[in-house]
């Protein structure tokens, strides 16, 4: 009878154990098409920010809109950590150099209505923060026009002779 529970509860335990592994995260391998939302796979494009221990930042130019979305240890677009912010191009005397980053309609992200007109190449200082005040980050990058392309895409060059 002793051999018997002890059976059954090792059975139990071992179909609770594979049902738990079967119910893990299901990570998409299909990218996604904007406007993303949470959990979506984004194409691989712009500007990645490495941050230790945590989700990276990821900063787009997107059909001339700035988008700024927070990317999972799985490539996956996560929840804003933060919820506004501002762009600043520097160096640029000509084109408009200051851009707010509001909470984009869709919550996945945060994004700036302006348009940045191309070409896509200047230096950028990026402040993230919380409405409260309490948390804050800023970033300095060089942005190129070749990030404005997703690294699946095929970028066609035309030359004129």
């Amino acid at each position: 009878m002793k051999l018997r529970t002890i059976l059954c509860t090792l059975a139990l335990f071992s179909l609770s154990h594979w049902l738990d592994a079967d119910q893990g995260q299901i990570v998409p391998t299909e990218i996604s098409d904007p406007p993303y939302a949470v959990g979506q796979l984004p194409s691989t494009q712009g500007y990645y920010i490495k941050r230790s221990e945590q989700t990276s930042i990821n900063y787009r130019i997107v059909e001339n809109k700035i988008r700024v979305y927070w990317i999972d240890e799985n490539g996956l677009i996560a929840e804003p950590e933060l919820t506004l912010g501002n762009v600043r191009f520097k160096g640029l005397s000509k084109k408009r150099n200051f851009f707010a980053l509001d909470l984009l309609p869709s919550g996945a992200g945060l994004g700036s209505e302006g348009i940045v007109k191309p070409p896509h190449v200047f230096n950028v200082a990026l402040y993230l923060g919380s409405e409260s005040g309490e948390t804050s980050e800023s970033y300095s990058f060089r942005y190129l026009a070749a990030m404005d392309f997703a690294d699946d895409e095929e970028v066609v060059k035309s030359t004129v002779n």
